[in-house]
């Protein structure tokens, strides 16, 4: 039976419903009001409800129905007795009925349910309705009680020269933001939020694809002089269309007569074969090209070659490969499209879900979605057998088990595109006009309307496909409905609960849960853990995040808004265009012959154009928030959460949230306020000093800083702009504002303590990523370092670690070290802050030195030609420093990155037979290769604590050549399976895993402030609450990290690596034991590492003109990595006992299994995780 959709049911409850007045039907009455609720408990019945009165099927937009009946009582005048119950369960808030009414309806639905609630002794729902009702009055009074200035627009000419810049549009707004503007005006409706939501979403998509019909037009920059109509391009895309449909037909015409001329043995369809000189069979190509009317491929082929112009960056054409692959995809979408019609039926369940709710119409998203699910069927009742099939899965599905057929290769595709993409090239003219110079005459010429030739992209040689001139003006006019992802906004009501990997966040946006990318593999992993109900608390972390309500500051807002209006230059927002002012160098007189003094003056010329376009970069991005926040000003909103691939949370939204800049968090407050209490000025006053940059000091002087500012805080309150200014003096200028004008609040008010207060307060870890290491490792010294210890103030890692390289340098300066003498002041904080930071994440010494470099310039006290050699000196320092105060650390990261290089290198044993043959090709050399390499199919998988699967999506991308009806082409596959990147899986597992760790601590700490009623955001480490319960989040912030790390983590890891690849088989060099000691293996590779390491910065002391940067780094890199084949053997000497492991003979290569090599876990330092809650700086 098929089940209709929540829609179909809400259409006919609240129609059954509506007939239950008594004034209308007399008697009859009470049978409809019955036959209405018999109908909510089916629903019910058929979606897993546990009781006859619970809300059930809200994950499949189940609150239609339940909006359906109560509308339906509403407009009756009916008794609300029958669906009391449904309100008392949590899940079905009465504000979600009332907001799906009509805003005139809303007065008589809330007084009936005030009654309905009194009558059964309910105060909660009463309370309830009192709230919404009190919301929409301060909502109406809002809409009407000001008009709020807009904000200037950057012009669409900003940051252009004057040649580049078109004088029509010299003073009109950019088109984005007046494209935004239109997509925002949704807000500003005086319907109810959920309504004005779902208005909201459907402008964003609107807003998305008005800007690309407009960057098409753009592509047309030099001018449209073109007179053609819309009827002239209709006309040639109709000419095109008989001419390629009747030049398929001959092709397919000649491919059957040679096909009928093959011997039998090999006109027979065998799976196709391809290579650099070969295309695809005639036979092959014949079958695909018969799935299709002949003139339904040729209108595909065309549509999807115009859709396809000016994407990949080439202008008024495309890409060859892509545009033939294009044009595949689309034939195969369009025949599972006719299959599923024609075999379903129109009306059936699986065609109906191919139809876009919003369009009306199938897309190509959604039918690509049914074929997998059909396909998922198919596979899941031949597991079942006849019987339990029919009982469980939709009807018809026999016949669409029957005519399901996988996903076609990108190697299909290629070559069904390029036969369609050739014939079009061929058939295609148009007329094009033009005035001959020396007569003066119109002169008409036939012209192909598509042309095939080679451009220089980034130095490589591409096919590309170019479009006639008179075509490509006419298609930046047409819609040819392309697909588009819509802009989000922030929501303007809660969003959707997460309930599986693909359902929740937006109303009518679909968003998956992760964010990865071209990783099939991921998505198994995570489609499975859904499935299996694993995901549930890690969704509802997210949906505590996307559940915290926010407001605008409209008081930071206000003078946000003057200042950009003046266009003045304030904080981290630069000038307008007319009030910048840039000094370009004066240009060297043409007679002066010093090659010198015109690279200096190109280089100074570079510059000024560089910040140039960087300000006017700034300013757009500022506009855009600017503008986003006027929209919100009035109402409270959401920011939808989801994650990436390792766990860690984002706001969906790009714009205005906490995970931006200084100004967008200046501009948020929460949604909600609550009384300072006994504990919440000081924390307002901590909070100053912290975003003002006083942070390093203990919380009584950070508190007494804010005291002894009070004057230069009231009058930064009071006049921000015309005042002294002193709020602009801060780290963070725009969020010390914002705590400006909530203290100054405060203390002005009667009682401090009873102040309600919005404004978040930020707790934030030290070096997170190295409390998590200490933690794991019980590293004592490690632990004191980031503030796991308790101590009389904050220690601060970076100042540590600076203190050490200025005494190692001062040493070296006594020694008579070239480089250290180089260095005439002392080092600051600043300059070690990012190594430090970035060496729990796997900083290479390139990245290191690339770090210092920059701190270096921006220092200026080095001279140019010696920034290599002393940036390459510090970071050595630096680094050794590090290893130095965080052994437990460096030990944890280096078993992390073997475990990880172990397994990318390793086989599952059904691959043995096959890894130890030889390749049947030669390589360059001749010499015969193994295809053990070729096996290393093996990603680094793990699952966090709270049970979300990480797959590491690092894989070598191959591309194999294709000859083609156009050219041969080289092609990779993103669905192909292909070799892990070894090194790629080595180096950023320990990252990895640690902001896998991280995401899981702030997820733990979410979920506690949910349930002890507190407000909670994240940015990463930054975890905000209101200044009234900072302590109480503190508290939960320790207890959850201790939960976390009072389990041994890696241990359970190493136990998850083993069953998970313990018996498969890694490839060793020879036959011989190997020695399992793994104290002189570290050992050995330490010294080994110390040596050429050092070697390759002496070289660097030594010489520092003879010796280039590529030589330098060409050295270190040798030392920060070994061959592949040491690194297995000396990985491989690790056994527990010291006993020695043996190796197997496979085919015609040597093995050793993957549980005899993995190492065992690093010992653990005594620090006790427990010790955090007495650290009052854990976060501060």
């Amino acid at each position: 039976m098929i089940i209709p959709e929540a829609k179909v049911w809400a259409m006919v409850i609240e129609g059954v419903a509506s007939l239950g007045n008594v004034h209308s039907h007399g008697s009859n009455a009470p049978k409809w009001r019955g036959r209405a609720a018999r109908l909510v408990e089916q629903w019910g019945e058929t979606h897993g409800a546990r009781n006859s009165k619970e809300p059930a099927g809200l994950d499949r937009d189940g609150l239609k129905v339940y909006q359906g009946w109560f509308n339906g009582l509403i407009n009756s005048h009916s008794p609300l007795d029958p669906i009391i119950p449904y309100l008392e369960h949590p899940s079905l808030p009465i504000s979600s009925l009332l907001q799906g009414l009509e805003p005139s309806a809303l007065p008589l639905a809330c007084q009936a349910v005030i009654e309905a609630a009194e009558s059964h002794s309910l105060p909660s729902l009463r309370q309830d309705v009192l709230a919404f009702q009190g919301l929409e009055k301060q909502r109406r009074e809002e809409l009407v009680s000001e008009v709020i200035q807009e904000v200037t627009p950057v012009a669409e000419n900003a940051g252009k020269s004057s040649k580049q810049a078109h004088v029509s549009h010299r003073n009109e707004a950019r088109f984005a933001i007046t494209n935004l503007r239109q997509a925002l005006s949704a807000i500003d409706s005086s319907s109810i939020p959920i309504n004005r939501q779902r208005a909201l979403e459907n402008a964003s998509l609107q807003a998305a694809r008005a800007e690309l019909e407009e960057s098409a037009k753009r592509i047309q920059a030099a001018g449209d002089t073109s007179t053609l109509q819309r009827s002239v391009l209709q006309s040639w895309m109709h000419t095109w269309l008989g001419e390629l449909t009747v030049e398929l037909e001959k092709r397919i015409a000649s491919m059957q007569a040679e096909i009928e001329a093959l011997p039998e043995s090999k006109a027979a369809v065998a799976p196709p074969k391809y290579s650099a000189t070969a295309r695809m069979k005639p036979q092959v190509l014949l079958m695909y090209l018969s799935l299709l009317p002949v003139d339904k491929l040729a209108l595909i082929t065309i549509l999807e070659i115009m859709r396809m112009s000016g994407s990949g960056g080439i202008a008024d054409g495309m890409k060859v490969l892509r545009g033939m692959v294009a044009v595949g995809k689309a034939v195969e979408t369009e025949f599972r499209a006719e299959t599923i019609k024609n075999v379903a039926g129109v009306d059936s369940y699986h065609w109906l879900k191919t139809i876009d709710p919003q369009t009306q119409k199938p897309s190509r998203q959604l039918i690509g979605s049914v074929w997998k699910k059909i396909g998922e069927q198919a596979n899941q009742a031949k597991r079942l057998g006849k019987g339990e099939a029919e009982r469980i899965l939709p009807p018809n599905h026999d016949d669409m088990q029957d005519i399901w057929t996988p996903a076609w290769s990108r190697m299909i595709q290629l070559g069904v595109g390029s036969e369609l993409v050739d014939a079009l090239l061929k058939v295609a003219k148009v007329e094009r006009t033009a005035r001959d110079r020396n007569t003066g005459e119109i002169v008409m010429e036939l012209q192909p309307a598509f042309t095939h030739a080679y451009e220089y992209v980034r130095g490589k040689k591409l096919g590309v496909i170019k479009l006639n001139p008179v075509v490509a003006a006419r298609l930046a006019k047409d819609d040819i409905g392309v697909v588009i992802h819509p802009k989000h906004l922030p929501m303007l009501v809660e969003p959707r609960p997460w309930t599986a990997h693909n359902k929740g966040g937006y109303l009518l946006h679909s968003v998956p849960v992760m964010r990865y990318k071209e990783s099939l593999e991921q998505q198994k992993w995570l489609k499975a853990a859904s499935e299996e109900g694993h995901l549930e608390p890690v969704f509802h972390g997210l949906d505590v995040l996307s559940s915290t309500p926010w407001r605008i500051n409209r008081r930071v807002f206000d003078v946000v808004l003057e200042s950009w209006n003046k266009g003045e230059p304030i904080a981290d927002i630069p000038p307008s265009e007319d009030k910048a002012h840039y000094e370009f160098p004066e240009k060297p007189d043409s007679s002066d012959q010093d090659p010198q003094v015109r690279v200096q003056y190109v280089e100074k010329t570079k510059a000024v154009l560089a910040q140039q376009r960087k300000d006017h970069a700034e300013r757009c991005k500022f506009n855009y928030n600017i503008e986003i926040a006027r929209s919100y000003l009035k109402d409270t909103f959401y920011l939808p959460h989801n994650m990436d691939f390792r766990g860690r949370a984002y706001p969906i939204p790009p714009h205005l949230s906490p995970v931006g800049d200084d100004l967008c968090r200046g501009l948020l407050t929460f949604g909600t306020k609550k009384p300072l209490g006994e504990t919440g000025l000081k924390w307002l006053q901590i909070h100053l000093a912290n975003v003002y940059g006083y942070d390093k000091a203990s919380f009584a002087e950070r508190a007494r800083f804010a005291q002894e500012h009070e004057a230069d805080i009231f009058d930064s309150a009071d006049h921000p702009l015309d005042g002294k200014r002193w709020w602009l003096k801060a780290e963070d200028p725009w969020q010390c504002l914002a705590t400006c004008f909530e203290l100054a609040a405060a203390l002005r008010s009667p009682s401090p303590s009873a102040y309600e207060s919005s404004l978040p307060v930020h707790q934030d870890g030290t070096c997170n990523g190295m409390q998590h290491y200490a933690a794991l490792g019980g590293d004592v010294r490690g632990a004191k370092a980031v503030n796991l210890e308790a101590g009389d103030r904050p220690a601060d890692i970076y100042t540590g670690v600076v203190d050490i390289v200025n005494k190692v340098v001062e040493e070296d300066k006594k020694a008579g070290h070239d480089i250290a003498l180089l260095i005439k002041e002392p080092l600051g904080r600043k300059v070690v802050k990012q190594t430090v930071m970035t060496t729990v994440y796997g900083v290479t010494f390139v990245g290191a030195r690339d770090q210092i470099a920059k701190q270096l310039h921006a220092r200026g006290d080095i001279a140019q030609e010696h920034i290599f050699a002393v940036s390459s000196y510090i970071a050595k320092t630096v680094l050794n420093c590090i290893g130095d105060l965080f052994s437990g650390a460096k030990a944890i990261m280096d078993w992390l990155t073997t475990s990880a290089r172990l397994i990318s290198r390793s086989i599952p044993p059904t691959r043995i037979q096959e890894a130890a043959t030889n390749l049947t090709s030669t390589s360059r050399t001749g010499k015969v290769t193994s295809r053990a390499a070729k096996e290393f199919m093996s990603a680094v998988i793990w699952t966090t604590p709270l049970g979300l699967p990480v797959v590491q999506p690092y894989r070598k991308a191959h591309k194999k050549q294709i000859m083609t009806a156009l050219q041969s082409v080289y092609i990779s596959d993103p669905n192909a399976p292909s070799e892990v990147s070894p090194q790629k899986q080595a180096t950023a597992f320990p990252p990895n895993f640690i902001h896998s760790l991280d995401a899981t601590h702030m997820l733990l700490t979410a979920l506690k402030c949910k349930q002890n009623n507190l407000a909670f955001a994240s940015v990463h480490d930054s975890y905000w609450t209101h200044a009234a319960t900072v302590e109480k989040m503190s508290d939960l912030i320790r207890d959850t990290f201790v939960e976390l790390h009072s389990q041994d983590l890696v241990g359970k890891l190493r136990e998850d690596f083993l069953d998970r690849y313990g018996e498969y088989c890694i490839p060793i060099q020879s036959a011989r034991n190997i020695s399992t000691t793994a104290a002189k293996r570290k050992a050995a590779s330490a010294q080994r590492r110390k040596a050429i390491f050092d070697e390759a910065i002496v070289n660097a002391e030594v010489d520092l003109i003879a010796s280039t940067p590529e030589q330098v780094e060409a050295k270190a890199a040798q030392a920060l990595s070994l061959s592949a084949g040491k690194v297995i053997e000396m990985a491989g000497k690790s056994s527990m006992d010291g006993e020695e492991v043996d190796t197997f003979r496979g085919g015609k290569q040597h093995w050793v299994k993957f549980k005899d090599v993995l190492p065992p876990c690093p010992p653990r330092g005594v620090f006790e995780v427990r010790r955090v809650k007495q650290s009052a700086y854990f976060f501060s």
